[in-house]
């Protein structure tokens, strides 16, 4: 672990941080300790997760110690994310961090959690929570009786996921649903999913308390749409007709029931009607014929309801009026409790005495809530302001119902059936319910928040702290430009709803795109504004026979709408992937399924195309409502078309998130392409970090630069940038109001004279632990030399020797600039120096060797003799070893093992130490490079080698594999040379720290 200070915190990274991944901590330390909202904007690739992790929890592991005598309740981390394999992610994440000792739980639904046999076969997730209240209630489930009696033993579960605790539940024959439930009242960090939060209906049901709590939404781009939905709901003439019919029939049974009963009539049959629990429902038959009374009132009132003339819906007290003239009660224990109680009974026994589960039921309860919600503890939300947010943020919309050939089950009317929505246009509705909760700070992070302007306008609360953090690759990683024309110059790209169905326009497109995909390998995807483009072009292109060239290049592949098809294409894709070297080409939609969520990291997904800008449809009714609604409350400022604006953003939100989709790690690199004319006057409306990636260019111009850019890597596939890595303790200044950007030792050097930049690098250097900075004079010629010269004491000295020859002979190849050639010449000389093997501190010497070497080492150290000359053949063993275990580890292992094997020998009597570099070793060669897996044992301390080999040997290998086992290790033979010299193509980091490891930041 890396430790850093930040603002008087101590905060361990697991591993040593990047500038952007500094800059975001602060940001997110800065809110936590100011109690203040923060919109945080890091790009997909850049470990944003982790680093808001580590963050949050040393504030929260600080904040508690602290506040140990406090009577007061203890602050919680909610974090929320949009889908549950998102949340298992950031498990995953949380448990590589040096706070995963802390409590967790992650909340999710039945549909996730329960294990009852008969519930699990239920397709529909309301039928699922009918069916399991109704077990517990009559205390018929197995697994709830386990969970009562196993609470105890339950709380003291170790971290885990979804997955993770059915499968412990499964096993222990516990429920994991309630578990989750009950594991959150303790937890100090609650995962679940957005809805969860931004609907005052769940928090109700799952009994979330936010007060003082710090919540955070991660992936929250599309956070202003789920705030609206939350609050939104609709309701037709059928849905209440059906409610009626199920209550109806609830009515008769209670009659036939009481008849049964006062006749004392036994049944002995196996009629389960007969047989049925007169006790079953609560409520009484006064109860339930006043309840039909008010329903068949509502229906009436919606027949008579006009229909909305035009585009412009009518205030949302609308809804609230129609439902208090039928009389509703809105007590949490009146009308609404009995609508539940009834569902619950008829999904209970549907199939046996009803045909219907009760569905209705649950849809009119659902409209009755969220017209008046009401908070956590049953209470209404906003009880001083609720008529006028009703009236300025709602709206209501009545059409008449567009399935006409549905019948309505029972009738009171000869109308045709209606439909009437109740629409919430402004997220800040449901945030401002959230914030008035008392939460102690709101955090919103995405890698695509931008335009990050809407964000703080729409969701109506303030946020103090705002960053756009920029991406740690470098200039040669990404391609990035503007098309305008399409090949020939001869048409304009651009694909307006008047141009993208003129046959010129399609063909155009097609002859472009079948030729730009001739430079790029592997995968592409390219987005379009929406599926009926995609069948558009594709059958124009099928009849011209481009579609059959394009397929012969690269195989084509269309999203499917259909899930289970959708699963099967993202197979067989990958399998293209995997193995044709032509490499497969995706056709998507923006906003959908493929532009979020899936990890497209390397070959995947080597260039991005977009075709045109994703505006949502213009005549859609509720667009127009929202539109109309932000001019209508920015009528004062007569040049702000604001509901233009919000159609624009909306639009250029949904490309920045297309645009995610190509880099996904530190390493990765691709190709942006905007294939619209219109993306050139709107580059101000893209991330901040792709800004400076993108130029304009003609047909040819893209085509070489492609040609070119792809070039670079066609040999190796592989890349060695430029890092900047900051130094261990790090201090910053405080974040500002607007974007924070911390500076960094070198960029603030620059317009400095050349002895005020070597002062300060000087005492940057100082700071890092493991090394002395000395005077340049002192930097000798022998600093860099062959590396068949070097006489390497152990494997680390291997390891070592290896990263600082690639330094330096990175050093010797880089370009200066004019204006910083005098500057860089300086740093250069003293990276040399700081990477020296002699200026390594004595007390690195006992780390490297074998265990018995290092015993050798202390002796002589004793005797003021620090070094042991070794032989040449032990020094070549060593490499020999080195580049067989880099090339039998999986990326970005190898760094982890270097670091976990230098700890071990550190601390070689520290089991804990010892078990995370066996379970490394044991998960990555025991099965597949067995005998590297025993060469190692020389390097394990001697009272845990015993153990080590059992730990092997357990791990499912036997002597019938090794012959395969040889073959791969002759095949990792053969690769080492160029997995050594790749070691010598590392570039050198501006800032030096002992503790190397890297950074393989991936957004899964």
């Amino acid at each position: 672990m890396h430790s850093y200070l930040i603002d008087g915190l101590t905060v361990l990274f697991p591993f040593e941080a990047y500038q952007c991944q500094l800059d975001y901590m602060k940001a997110v330390v800065e809110c936590l300790v100011k109690g203040q909202n923060g919109i945080l904007e890091s790009p997909t690739g850049t470990g944003k997760t982790l680093s808001l992790l580590c963050a949050t929890l040393a504030w929260l592991e600080q904040y508690k110690i602290h506040n140990s005598d406090s009577n007061e309740a203890p602050v919680q981390i909610i974090y929320a994310s949009r889908t549950h394999s998102q949340l298992a992610q950031v498990v995953k994440e949380f448990k590589s961090t040096d706070y995963n000792r802390m409590k967790i739980t992650v909340l999710g639904s039945r549909d996730q959690l329960c294990i009852h046999p008969e519930v699990k076969s239920l397709e529909n997730s309301a039928d699922k929570i009918s069916v399991c209240r109704e077990k517990v209630r009559h205390k018929t489930c197995l697994f709830h009786r386990n969970f009562e009696m196993s609470k105890p033993d339950i709380t003291k579960l170790p971290p885990m996921d979804i997955e993770d605790l059915v499968k412990v539940g499964t096993q222990k024959k516990f429920c994991p649903y309630f578990a989750a439930r009950e594991l959150k009242e303790k937890a100090d960090i609650i995962f679940m999913p957005y809805n969860y939060l931004l609907d005052s209906k769940a928090r109700r049901i799952h009994k979330i308390n936010v007060r003082k709590c710090v919540v955070i939404f991660d992936e929250a781009h599309n956070i202003e749409q789920q705030c609206e939905d939350a609050a939104s709901v609709t309701i037709s003439s059928l849905d209440i007709a059906a409610c009626l019919d199920d209550i109806t029939k609830v009515m008769k049974w209670m009659i036939e029931s009481q008849s049964l009963t006062s006749s004392s009539i036994i049944s002995t049959d196996d009629n389960e009607e007969n047989n049925i629990d007169t006790n079953a429902l609560t409520i009484t038959q006064d109860q339930i014929c006043s309840l039909k009374l008010k329903i068949m009132k509502l229906e009436e009132l919606l027949d008579n309801m006009k229909i909305t003339k035009g585009n412009i819906p009518s205030p949302g007290d609308v809804a609230f009026k129609w439902l208090q003239s039928a009389e509703i009660d809105f007590n949490p224990q009146g009308d609404l409790q009995q609508l539940q109680e009834i569902n619950q009974f008829m999904t209970a026994r549907s199939g046996s005495m009803f045909r219907s589960k009760g569905h209705a039921l649950l849809k009119v309860a659902e409209f009755i809530e969220t017209v008046n919600p009401l908070d956590e503890n049953g209470q209404p939300c906003f009880t001083f302001d609720m008529d006028a947010q009703r009236k300025s943020v709602f709206k209501v919309y009545i059409e008449e119902e567009s399935n006409n050939n549905e019948q309505r089950p029972s009738i009171t009317t000869s109308k045709r059936p209606k439909k009437l929505h109740y629409w919430c246009l402004s997220p800040g509705f449901a945030m401002r319910q959230l914030c008035m909760q008392n939460t102690r700070s709101i955090l919103l992070t995405s890698g695509t928040l931008s335009p990050i302007d809407s964000f703080q306008t729409q969701l109506a609360i303030p946020f103090d702290i705002v960053i756009q953090s920029d991406h740690i690759i470098e200039q040669n990683q990404l391609f990035a430009a503007i098309l305008p024309r399409a090949a020939g110059n001869k048409h304009i790209l651009t694909s307006v709803y008047r141009t993208r169905q003129n046959p010129e326009y399609q063909e155009a497109l097609g002859q472009t795109l079948h030729n730009v995909i001739k430079n790029i390998p592997g995968g592409v995807l390219v987005f379009f504004p929406c599926y009926k483009m995609i069948e558009e072009v594709v059958q124009t292109w099928k009849n011209n026979a481009t579609f059959e060239t394009m397929n012969q290049r690269k195989r084509v592949i269309i999203e499917q709408r259909n899930k289970i098809k959708f699963e099967s294409q993202m197979k067989e894709y990958n399998t293209i992937i995997d193995n044709d070297p032509r490499g497969a080409m995706l056709f998507a939609v923006a906003r959908g399924k493929l532009s979020e969520g899936i990890d497209f990291s390397d070959k995947s997904c080597r260039a991005v195309i977009l075709i045109g800008i994703p505006f949502a449809p213009h005549q859609d009714r509720r667009v127009i409502a929202k539109r109309h609604y932000l001019d209508e409350i920015n009528r004062n400022n007569k040049d702000l078309k604001a509901g233009d604006v919000w159609y624009n953003q909306q639009a250029f939100r949904a490309i920045n998130q297309c645009v995610g989709r190509v880099i996904r790690h530190r390493r990765d690199y691709g190709a942006v392409l905007f294939f619209d004319q219109r993306f050139g006057d709107n580059t101000d409306k893209l991330s901040k970090w792709v800004r400076p990636f993108i130029h304009k260019v003609d047909f040819t111009g893209m085509m070489k630069g492609l040609k070119d850019f792809f070039a670079q890597y066609s040999s190796t596939n592989t890349i060695c940038p430029q890092t900047t890595h900051p130094i261990q303790q790090a201090f910053f200044p405080s974040v500002t109001h607007s974007t924070t950007m911390i500076t960094h030792v070198t960029s603030k050097s620059i317009s400095q004279t050349i002895s005020l930049s070597e002062d300060i690098l000087q005492t940057t250097l100082k700071q890092s632990n493991g090394y002395s900075v000395k005077m340049t004079e002192q930097i000798s010629s022998n600093n860099i030399r062959n590396e068949t010269d070097v006489v390497h004491k152990s494997l680390f000295d291997a390891i070592s020797s290896t990263r600082q020859n690639g330094i330096a002979m990175s050093l010797q190849s880089v370009e200066k600039d004019d204006k910083q050639r005098d500057f860089d010449a300086m740093l250069e000389l003293k990276r040399r120096e700081v990477v020296r093997t002699d200026s390594l501190s004595k007390r690195f010497l006992p780390m490297i060797g074998t265990f018995e070497e290092t015993s050798t080492l202390s002796i002589n150290s004793s005797t003021n003799n620090p070094t042991v000359p070794v032989s040449n053949a032990k020094a070549s063993e060593y490499r020999e070893l080195l580049s067989q275990l880099k090339a039998a580890m999986p990326h970005g292992v190898y760094a982890r093992f270097t670091h976990m094997l230098q700890d071990h020998k550190i601390h070689k009597t520290d089991r804990t130490i010892f078990l995370k570099l066996q379970t490394l070793l044991v998960e990555n060669l025991a099965k597949n490079h067995y005998s590297l897996f025993i060469d190692m044992t020389r390097h394990i301390s001697a009272q845990f080698r015993q153990e080590y080999i059992e730990a092997g040997q357990n791990s499912g290998f036997s002597t019938s594999t090794l012959e395969t086992q040889q073959e791969n290790e002759n095949i990792i033979s053969n690769k080492r040379k160029d997995l050594s010299s790749s070691d010598l193509e590392t570039s050198s980091p501006k800032i030096v720290k002992t503790n190397h490891s890297n950074n393989p930041f991936r957004c899964k």
